[in-house]
């Protein structure tokens, strides 16, 4: 292989730099004859000076000389590292040139010392095809060795469909007039001759062969006898040629042991020039140290007195800060102790406050939905009853009333639970088309306050049914429809829902409630989420409403992992918007989550209902009242007891086959009755009625051993249901 070239450019140079380029000259051409004497310790000194004197001079050229002949040199004493390193600098400085012939040589020479290593042939490869692509370029008339060094690279990689393309072209460069210092067209013999025998030519892989063969011994080229002889002699073997296979074998072996002598010469030689190149290398570096250490023995004895003033300035000025700093630092710790105290004393204030805030939220839920309780069950009995037939209308706005308080009592709970770490959504399956229909259909009262027209626009891309908490979807959007029918009169409201699949059986949904009513200001939007911010009716000049309803949809996706956009305009309206990421419910999850009870009014139930016998516990006379109304009209047996003690004595006497248990009463509550209950039997079920919120007490509902709970006041179709699921179990493991 070519490895390196140090063929250098002539240059003719301006008068003013004609003593530097002279020094330059004469240190180049040190260098490349003591390379050729093989005086490389004396051939490296000359090339660093290069480097070192054309740096001062800016002469990027003879600083790529000075580079080159340093990679070659220590190539030459078997030190690869340093090799490579300068090789890179050589191209470097070609590169500063815009020189192209420098280029090419810059790419060539990094290549021919990377080539050697597998694992970085492929870098080499693309070196040579650079210096290949300038010299075509260039069409200078020199032999093109990066071609022959690229076919040389492939038959190393056994890519043999590679080589003659790169092969004919360095043929076709080689001028027979021309006096080569390697004879390239030894070169490409061998490697014709190798070409051929990869693609398994031997005719033409001999003929090359042979003809490099000739060529060899006419001028006793050791080195490349070397590389030949041996595979030659093996390709002879195996086309029969024995007698000759072995004459080539005996000169290789003629040559290989001449070879070994002259390396063990040179190896001495080689370690005395790596050795003197080293030394040289390290007086160098200690005449640079001891220069550097005078120079700066020199500039410390100019500065030592300069310096020793200033450190007495600074030392007074230190003491002065140290003082100083020292006093503040008091003052700083003293306010800091008092600060820490402070903090203490506001952390417990926050947290006692917090206990407090808990605690009154539930004390206020029980006490309020105590008589809304009595309430909304005596105006649920009444508008069944025949006798008030014309204060039908008088009943419902009661009813309407009480509702809407209860709505108010939810929304003050709702934000002190959502404020509460331990709050969690559930996971069931609902069908989200009928659940938006069904809050539609709940407008009802505000359709006649306002006579309001809700549109629902719905994309047929959504799944039917879907895994998430129906019950905060309803409460999320009951509050932004009923903020839309607060302020919109006699108008649209619109309620759109898109689908988008965002993976396998994943969707996501996005909610945008619009209405053209009297719009937001932009200075209430700002504050429209915080809690108890109330949004003023610019046509009516008042504020609706208790605050709470947005803060509670904002507070409420943000457990979805969601966010709520407002966009709203004087007089045009207002646009809410949010997106919910939601998984398609299987066939499976709707059966399991599915209650197994269709019709609560069929003949059935009501059959399960009628001659039941089910103990009423409460305290208060009212609600006892409400609930035996209740039961009677099912033709269910009631029975009351005012105090815990009083339904423990009635369960020892009698047969029951459902109890409804108040919480807070005087004397045993519930959980303590139930208790006790317990230990007498184990199956009956019992059912909390309590005004109390079921999230805050659901840990002592299931240790005092009840089997659910309904929050006062409910639904009678809610109140029904929960009592016919539980009978229905009770039933049927009394009968088994």
């Amino acid at each position: 292989m070519l490895v390196f070239s140090l063929v250098r450019l002539g240059y003719s140079q301006s008068s003013d730099k004609a003593a530097t380029i002279s020094e330059l000259e004469n240190l180049l051409q040190q260098s490349l004859e003591s390379t050729g004497k093989m005086d490389y310790d004396i051939a490296i000194e000359k090339a660093a000076q290069l480097v070192a004197r054309a740096s001062q001079s800016n002469q990027n050229d003879y600083i790529f000389y000075g580079y080159n002949l340093l990679s070659v040199n220590h190539i030459q004493i078997q030190d690869s590292v340093p090799s490579l390193q300068y090789a890179r600098r050589a191209l470097e400085y070609a590169q500063r040139t815009e020189n192209d012939t420098l280029l090419a040589w810059g790419y060539n020479n990094l290549a021919a010392g990377l080539a050697p290593k597998s694992e970085t042939r492929m870098e080499a490869l693309d070196y040579y095809k650079k210096s290949l692509a300038i010299s075509r370029r260039l069409n200078t008339g020199k032999f093109l060795d990066p071609a022959l060094n690229i076919a040389e690279l492939y038959r190393d990689q056994k890519r043999f469909d590679q080589m003659p393309a790169y092969l004919s072209e360095a043929e076709n460069s080689l001028d027979p007039e021309e006096v080569y210092y390697d004879d390239p067209r030894i070169y490409l013999d061998i490697l014709w001759g190798d070409y051929y025998r990869g693609v398994d030519q031997p005719a033409q892989s001999a003929l090359f062969y042979e003809r490099a063969y000739n060529h060899i011994e006419k001028d006793s080229i050791r080195f490349l006898a070397t590389d030949l002889y041996d595979r030659y002699s093996n390709f002879l073997a195996e086309n029969g040629e024995y007698s000759k296979a072995y004459m080539v074998q005996q000169k290789y072996q003629k040559y290989y042991a001449e070879t070994e002598r002259i390396n063990d010469q040179e190896t001495v030689q080689l370690a005395k020039a790596h050795a003197e190149a080293q030394e040289l290398k390290r007086q160098r570096n200690e005449a640079e140290l001891k220069q550097e250490l005078a120079d700066q023995n020199l500039e410390r004895k100019k500065m030592q007195s300069l310096l020793l003033g200033s450190i007495l300035g600074m030392l007074l000025i230190f003491i002065t800060y140290l003082f100083v700093s020292t006093r503040l630092r008091q003052n700083l710790m003293a306010d800091l102790q008092k600060n820490n105290k402070e903090l203490k004393a506001a952390k417990i204030m926050a947290e006692n406050s917090v206990k407090a805030k808990t605690k009154f939220f539930s004390t206020v839920s029980h006490e309020m939905r105590t008589p809304l309780y009595g309430v909304t069950g005596i105006v649920s009995l009444l508008e069944q009853s025949d006798q008030i037939k014309g204060h039908k209308e008088d009943l419902r706005s009661l009813k309407f009333s009480a509702n809407h308080l209860l709505d108010i009592i939810n929304d003050l709970l709702d934000i002190s639970k959502l404020d509460n770490r331990g709050f969690k959504l559930e996971k069931r399956p609902f069908n989200v088309k009928l659940l938006i229909e069904e809050i539609i259909s709940s407008f009802d009262q505000y359709n006649l306050e306002n006579t309001n027209k809700i549109h629902f626009v719905y994309d047929s891309a959504t799944p039917n049914y879907i895994i998430g908490d129906s019950r905060r979807i309803s409460q999320v959007l009951l509050n932004i429809l009923s903020n839309a029918m607060k302020f919109t009169e006699n108008g649209d409201i619109w309620l759109r829902l898109k689908s988008k699949n965002s993976g396998e059986k994943e969707y996501c949904l996005s909610f945008e409630i619009e209405d053209n009513g009297v719009g937001i200001t932009p200075e209430t939007q700002k504050s429209v989420f915080d809690e108890f911010s109330q949004i003023e009716n610019i046509n009516q000049g008042s504020q609706r409403g208790s605050g709470l309803g947005l803060p509670i949809v904002k507070k409420l996706l943000d457990k979805m992992h969601s966010d709520i956009f407002l966009k709203s305009e004087l007089g045009v309206g207002s646009t809410f918007s949010f997106d919910i990421n939601f998984k398609e419910a299987t066939l499976l999850d709707v059966m399991e989550f599915g209650s197994g009870i269709d019709d609560r009014n069929s003949a059935h139930y009501n059959l399960l209902l009628s001659n039941a016998s089910i103990l009423i516990v409460d305290d208060n006379k009212i609600n006892r009242l409400v609930t035996k109304k209740v039961l009677d009209k099912k033709n269910v047996v009631t029975s009351e007891a005012a105090s815990g003690e009083e339904a423990i004595r009635k369960v020892k006497k009698g047969n029951y086959d459902l109890i409804l248990m108040d919480i807070n009463m005087p004397g045993l509550n519930g959980f303590e009755t139930t208790k006790i209950i317990r230990e007498m039997d184990s199956q009956i079920p019992i059912i909390a009625l309590t005004a109390a919120d079921a999230v805050y007490m659901e840990k002592e509902i299931n240790n005092s051993g009840m089997n659910g709970a309904i929050i006062k006041p409910y639904s009678m179709e809610e109140f029904l249901n929960v009592i016919i699921v539980h009978l229905s179990t009770y039933r049927k493991s009394v009968s088994i």
